[in-house]
């Protein structure tokens, strides 16, 4: 016992959060499970990328010149019609119960009053940040969310990148053809960290956030930090250490230095895993092809895609953060807002199959079907209608109350168990074109009789 408490204390101590499987689960720490429970998020890429609508990502692929980006769109950048309570409602319409907003992507620039000296514009005379460098004004568009946010009852959250291509120590090696970013010294190298974490600390004074989102990590290595592979995974434990020193409940991301093991929950990115990752996982995805807002990008996942992807995400044991990226004004693209609207309609009928919902109870996982399961319910999501009116699935050790549609909770199905199998009879149509879902009220927390 005691050797096993030392092995606690060293995981925790470098930045990991330990969970133990029991029954091919684990358990869940204590600060992650409101975000464990939410299940669906709303991620935000919103930046000074957003007034050129080509993406967030334009000042790598365009290989814009540092000082000519910072001059020709970031000035321009004023999002006037900015209105988060709309924001908020959209999401709370979805059924979305946290929202992640970018306070600095990969182009350096902070959309709050940064008092930090050092994230400068290329002359070193101008603090590069919405409020400084723009003609938007004193608004404040991360706190006008945060309050929203409180007032909806949805958790606020911050996304921050840690390579950043408008700060004086690092630059893009366009000949490269390298994406990330280089930096200058080791000298500087440490004064930028410093500088990083105080920004850090300004958002976690100022905006209280409950989990801080890390990107832009890609320049990591295992070792000794070189001017290509600056970030390290010490970097990455100190800085996870840092933070929770600040705010011992504040959630962070595998991001402060990926592929280590590192933060409280891992993210795969535009991907849903296979199976059950061995802790717990969040993936991110776009409605179209990109993150910030595209103009030329009208390439949309349909609703049905969407909600579908969503209920296989929470059977494997993930969160799903879907992303918006609002205009150079704003003001939310229609097409987006007409998808969040559709999401919200199934999940106010199903919103219960996943909300506090875990893991199906089956290895087995055919595609017309996913499972999901809270105490006392085992939710069978049927995504292709039984021809023949009977939905099979695995038997389960738990005895049965009832089994009904989610939609119509008032008609008892009728149901057989034969070999194995409990069988249901369904009606001829299925309720919903995206996702029907099929309710076994049951004894306990749904366990298989295999697994």
């Amino acid at each position: 016992m005691k050797k096993r408490l030392i092995i606690l204390a060293s995981l925790i101590l470098i930045g990991v959060v330990p969970s133990f499987r029991a029954n091919a689960q684990y358990q869940i720490p204590q600060k992650l499970k409101w975000w464990y429970n939410d299940r669906f998020g709303m991620f935000i890429h919103f930046g000074s990328y957003s007034y050129l609508a080509h993406g967030e990502w334009a000042f790598s692929i365009e290989n814009w010149v540092k000082a000519d980006y910072q001059q020709q769109v970031s000035p321009h950048f004023n999002p006037s019609k900015f209105d988060a309570r709309e924001i908020v409602q959209l999401a709370k319409d979805a059924g979305m119960k946290y929202i992640v907003i970018t306070a600095k992507h990969h182009e350096g620039f902070s959309m709050w009053d940064t008092k930090v000296k050092s994230f400068k514009d290329v002359t070193g005379k101008k603090m590069y940040s919405l409020q400084r460098f723009t003609p938007f004004g004193k608004r404040d568009v991360l706190m006008e969310l945060k309050k929203a946010c409180d007032v909806a009852g949805i958790k606020f959250c911050l996304y921050y990148s840690i390579l950043d291509w408008g700060h004086s120590s690092q630059e893009i090696n366009h000949v490269d053809g390298s994406t990330y970013s280089t930096m200058k010294s080791d000298s500087v190298r440490s004064a930028y960290i410093r500088d990083m974490k105080a920004q850090l600390k300004e958002l976690i004074d100022r905006y209280h956030p409950a989990s801080l989102w890390f990107d832009g990590d890609w320049t990591y290595n295992a070792g000794q930090p070189t001017p290509e592979k600056w970030w390290t995974k010490t970097d990455g434990v100190d800085l996870y250490n840092y933070l929770t020193g600040l705010d011992s409940n504040l959630v962070v991301n595998e991001r402060v230095c990926r592929s280590f093991g590192l933060g409280d929950y891992e993210c795969p990115e535009q991907e849903v895993p296979d199976a059950p990752r061995g802790r717990q996982w969040e993936t991110c995805q776009t409605m179209n092809r990109t993150w910030g807002y595209n103009k030329n990008d009208n390439d949309y996942k349909s609703t049905k895609n969407l909600v579908r992807e969503l209920v296989k995400v929470v059977s494997r044991d993930g969160n799903y953060l879907l992303n918006i990226g609002p205009k150079g004004d704003g003001t939310v693209p229609e097409q987006t807002a007409d998808t969040l609207k559709a999401i919200g309609k199934w999940m106010d009928s199903y919103g219960e199959s996943i909300y506090g919902t875990t893991r199906s109870p089956f290895a087995a996982e055919p595609e017309w079907v996913f499972y999901t399961k809270k105490e006392g319910k085992l939710f069978a999501h049927v995504f292709s209608w039984p021809q023949d009116g009977i939905l099979s699935i695995p038997a389960i050790k738990n005895s049965i109350a009832k089994i009904y549609l989610m939609n119509d909770p008032g008609k008892t199905l009728d149901y057989s168990l034969e070999d194995g199998s409990i069988r249901i009879s369904l009606p001829m149509n299925a309720p919903n074109d995206y996702d029907s879902v099929v309710v076994l009220e049951v004894a306990g927390l749904p366990e298989a009789t295999k697994f």
